[in-house]
């Protein structure tokens, strides 16, 4: 089942995103930044559960870029937990998404994934997305 997450959640999408990004990050700053988030209409948070427990997780953040001239939204964050793979959770997550994006009239939905996440980008391609950018980075700190 997914829903919209919600604060309670705080600590299962922090264990979500610290297997995501292979890291831990200080609580403290990651509820910060969460309860601001959470509460921002342009940014979407969303959990899957199986048996009442949180195995996924998916972030939409809503712009409306000038170089498009129409809304838009990212995938900032999408995870399931490994023992959960393979249950289509995360097709029902972009499934979610397009619904989302076809209520709200969004042009298109966008992501970035590392390179090194190669299963990843062949899900992504599987559910209709496109290799149309690349992205750039330069670390500040």
């Amino acid at each position: 089942m997914i829903r919209k997450a919600t604060n309670s959640d705080l600590e299962n999408v922090k264990k979500l995103i610290e297997e995501l990004e292979e890291q831990l990050f200080d609580f403290d700053k990651f509820k910060e930044i969460f309860l601001k988030n959470i509460s921002n209409t342009e940014v979407h948070y969303f959990v899957a559960e199986v048996d009442n427990e949180v195995v996924g997780f998916m972030s939409l953040f809503e712009s409306t870029p000038l170089h498009h001239c129409q809304r838009l939204a990212e995938i900032q964050e999408l995870i399931i937990n490994e023992k959960y793979r393979g249950l289509s959770i995360g097709k029902e997550f972009i499934r979610l998404a397009e619904d989302l994006g076809k209520e709200n009239n969004w042009l298109q939905i966008e992501l970035s994934s590392n390179v090194k996440r190669l299963k990843a980008h062949s899900f992504y391609i599987r559910n209709g997305f496109s290799r149309g950018h690349y992205k750039f980075v330069k670390k500040i700190k």
